[in-house]
């Protein structure tokens, strides 16, 4: 939760209720000089600031306060539909998304079944009444007929588990980012090629749905700066525990990817996800809340005791 929060935390019902780090209340850190201070609106508010969505630079988070919801129940399940079908799908949902309600976030993409078949996925979750979500999905369900329709009432805590199913423990990833306004017909056709070009049956491309809630906060009331609605294009290289020299090949693959989808991608990226050797992103990544966090920096860590790899931010 810590990782998740501090750089921004995206997840199904950001629509809603914001990123994780929009419902921080207060976080106790330790800071470079070794205090232990408790960073919420009214003290140290400036380092609050910083810590919602600044990534770890400028201390270690030992606990953290939560703004929480009532939620039992979700509408939401699996849609997979053909590869000869993916094409006219993915474009209705770029268009359908535009008016989706913030109850309503639907992520997309593409993976391989255990038969080795290439897929498009839609995954709907819906956090309101069941008979406004089915209302608000029918158009959805009705544009195509799925492979897989998996929809259905189920516990939150059931939903958040199946989601961890996919990405097994012992696996190898390696992930990269690129963030896309929207899905033009060149940036569809993009990543249709590239689903067709996985380095292993593990390997996803995934489609993160940023709106509602989450878009309403301002760029600058938190460090987290990406606010307009977009889709986080997540492409992740998964693989089995592989013979030596065969990671470099999952890696080209991936970095290979986020070339490709940089031309239709907004600058920056998600500070959770960039990797080591992409720094240069990270002052696009932050925009204008950038000069802010360098000050912050300055002022918490001018030694630069803590640095992570995700969105490092170096004082000068």
């Amino acid at each position: 939760m810590a990782g998740l929060t501090l750089g921004g935390g995206y997840g199904p019902l950001l629509g809603k209720y914001g990123l994780a780090t929009d419902n921080l209340l207060s976080a106790q850190v330790v800071t470079a000089d070794g205090q232990l201070v408790t960073a919420s609106t009214t003290e140290y508010p400036d380092l609050f600031w910083g810590l919602r969505g600044g990534g770890g630079n400028f201390g270690v988070v030992v606990s953290l306060e939560y703004r929480l919801y009532p939620l039992t129940t979700v509408l939401a399940g699996l849609l997979l539909y053909p590869m000869d079908q993916a094409k006219e799908m993915l474009r209705f949902y770029g268009e359908f998304i535009k008016t989706a309600p913030d109850e309503l976030t639907i992520q997309a993409g593409f993976l391989q079944t255990p038969e080795g078949m290439t897929v498009l996925f839609l995954h709907p979750v819906y956090c309101g009444s069941l008979e406004e979500g089915e209302q608000a999905l029918k158009p959805l369900c009705l544009f195509a007929t799925p492979l897989v329709d998996q929809i259905q009432l189920v516990m939150y805590d059931d939903l958040i588990h199946m989601l961890d199913a996919p990405m097994p423990k012992g696996r190898h990833y390696f992930i990269q980012t690129q963030s896309l306004d929207s899905l033009g017909v060149e940036t569809v056709d993009a990543l249709l090629e590239l689903a067709q070009q996985f380095s292993s049956p593990f390997s996803a491309i995934s489609l993160h749905h940023f709106h509602g809630a989450a878009s309403r906060v301002a760029p600058s009331e938190t460090a987290f700066a990406l606010r307009q609605d977009h889709l986080l294009a997540e492409i992740i290289a998964a693989w089995e525990p592989p013979l030596a020299g065969e990671d470099q090949r999952h890696l080209q693959w991936a970095q290979s990817a986020s070339r490709t989808l940089a031309p239709y991608a907004l600058k920056g990226g998600y500070i959770n996800l960039l990797d080591e050797r992409e720094q240069e992103r990270v002052p696009f990544a932050f925009g204008s809340n950038y000069e802010r966090l360098l000050q912050l920096k300055r002022t918490y860590d001018p030694d630069d005791v803590f640095h992570s790899t995700i969105g490092h931010i170096t004082p000068t």
